[in-house]
């Protein structure tokens, strides 16, 4: 089957960092810093609101940079909510101002199986969860050991801390959307290395998703397709776009040089958490924040067990993996990261 990339606006279409309002005919962003490009884009149009709230974030992060892991939760978790409070006024969205998540330790043992994050049904959190357009989670709890398995760069941290953990994403390379020669036929596409390619990828990869040898290189490929016409762009692009937000749900990133991609894998019994790590970093922080605030001794006694470097790496990469994810959000534009944050 004679097969060609998919290009929009000259440039060959690969997956974006934004789920709702992805602009795939603009070139990527690459900035070592978003916070001056989305405060220059917010102004530009405007978006008065959305600038004040966007700045007050940028100074609890720079807050936050200066600050012991210990205390930099608070100032990062109220970046978080600046930013997505950004978010929703840029985009007309309407929000109550209480945070919409809450929190509580569990019994006597320092452990993230012990520390349950509570989802509300009213505030920040559930808008935003609106705005992406996936479940809010009202009434419903976590621990913070099951929100930090689903949370992909802080993955391999995981699963050296918590031996036998079972891995949860499949890196993907060379990503891509393809379009049959001669038809209208298109869909998505990416690359696995076979050292992850085994008799149990075939099933985790399901559903929607399907995996085959292509002359030694082991590619997965979307089942389902859409339809691309050279005649009707503007229709294409936008069933486009309800196919790249379908697959978003499955496939997310790690903001970097390059954006590197994950899969991923569906795991039965394991499916409890169905949210974007935007969703999922703001709600752990907010109960690390809590524990920062009021239980600042019990706090610390999670730094002296065996999840103490797990914790420690999601507090420094949190932010700088939020900013860019709500970046992008905000903007609708792809940003890369020249370097580590």
């Amino acid at each position: 089957m004679a097969t060609h990339k998919l290009h929009i606006a000259g440039k060959t279409v690969r997956l974006h960092g934004s789920l709702i309002d992805a602009d795939f005919r603009k070139q990527r962003v690459l900035c070592s810093d978003p916070w001056a490009f989305v405060s220059l884009w917010l102004k530009r149009d405007h978006k008065n609101d959305a600038l004040f709230y966007w700045e007050q974030a940028h100074y609890f992060f720079t807050a936050s940079q200066s600050l012991p892991e210990l205390s930099s939760p608070l100032t990062s978790y109220y970046c978080f909510l600046n930013a997505t409070k950004a978010l929703l006024s840029a985009k007309g969205v309407p929000f109550r101002e209480n945070h919409g998540v809450g929190g509580r330790s569990i019994g006597n043992v320092k452990s993230l199986d012990n520390e349950i994050v509570d989802f509300q049904g009213g505030g920040i959190l559930p808008s935003l969860c609106k705005y992406l357009e996936e479940p809010d989670n009202a009434g419903k709890e976590f621990t913070l050991k099951e929100i930090f398995w689903n949370i992909p760069f802080i993955h391999r941290a995981y699963c050296l801390t918590y031996k036998g953990a079972t891995e949860l994403f499949i890196p993907l390379i060379n990503q891509c959307f393809m379009r049959k020669d001669g038809s209208k036929e298109a869909w998505f596409q990416a690359e696995i290395d076979k050292r992850y390619v085994n008799a149990h990828t075939k099933n985790c990869i399901k559903p929607g998703f399907e995996l085959y040898d292509n002359n030694g290189t082991y590619e997965i490929r979307r089942k389902r397709r859409f339809t691309w016409s050279g005649r009707d762009i503007e229709n294409s692009i936008k069933q486009f776009k309800r196919y790249h937000k379908q697959i978003r749900r499955r496939v997310v990133p790690i903001y970097s040089s390059e954006n590197r991609w994950y899969l991923k894998k569906s795991v039965t019994g394991y499916d409890k958490v169905n949210n974007s790590q935007l969703v999922l970093i703001f709600a752990a922080m907010h109960r690390l924040s809590e524990l920062s605030r009021y239980e600042p001794i019990a706090f610390s006694g999670h730094f002296n067990v065996n999840h103490n470097w797990l914790l420690t790496e999601f507090i420094k990469a949190s932010p700088g993996q939020f900013v860019y994810g709500m970046a992008s959000e905000i903007t609708g534009l792809e940003f890369i990261k020249p370097d580590a944050f």
